[in-house]
């Protein structure tokens, strides 16, 4: 049981959170568009992670920890703005931007830049990415 743990604490509970984002976002896009939403997200965030500081008392501040959180801030940014921009602009239904194949980039990027290629089975990898891209291309012609 105790290996399943990870999983769900960081994969299952995520998955769930980012799907409940995907429908909320869709909501403020149509709402307010997206500065509005970027605005009131990173707001979110900051409070959600200084009531983190609290609780998981973390590591010590770094110049290096900031620079990269500080990248992944901008980069996740980026991409919901887009998203947000996607659904304000063009209304595009939430279900067709959902099925990303965001975890393949994260897959592919940890494995050349953080060196995980190791850890990887490729036969497993390349046939989840086939049924993943086959599945964003099915929902995405729904």
């Amino acid at each position: 049981m105790n290996s399943l743990w990870p999983i769900i604490v960081g994969g299952v509970l995520p998955a769930i959170f980012w799907g409940i984002t995907a429908i909320f976002q869709k909501q403020s896009a149509t709402a307010t568009g997206s500065a509005v939403y970027l605005i009131a997200f990173g707001t979110a965030c900051a409070f959600t992670g200084l009531i983190a500081a609290l609780v998981w008392r973390p590591a010590p501040w770094s110049i290096e920890g900031l620079g990269f959180a500080a990248t992944a801030g901008a980069c996740f940014a980026f991409g919901t703005g887009l998203i947000s921009f996607a659904l304000f602009a063009y209304g595009v239904p939430v279900s067709k931007l959902a099925p990303s194949c965001n975890v393949r980039v994260t897959l592919a990027i940890g494995a050349l830049y953080l060196g995980e290629a190791s850890e990887i089975n490729t036969v497993k990898l390349a046939a989840g990415t086939l049924l993943i891209l086959l599945g964003a291309l099915l929902v995405s012609s729904a």
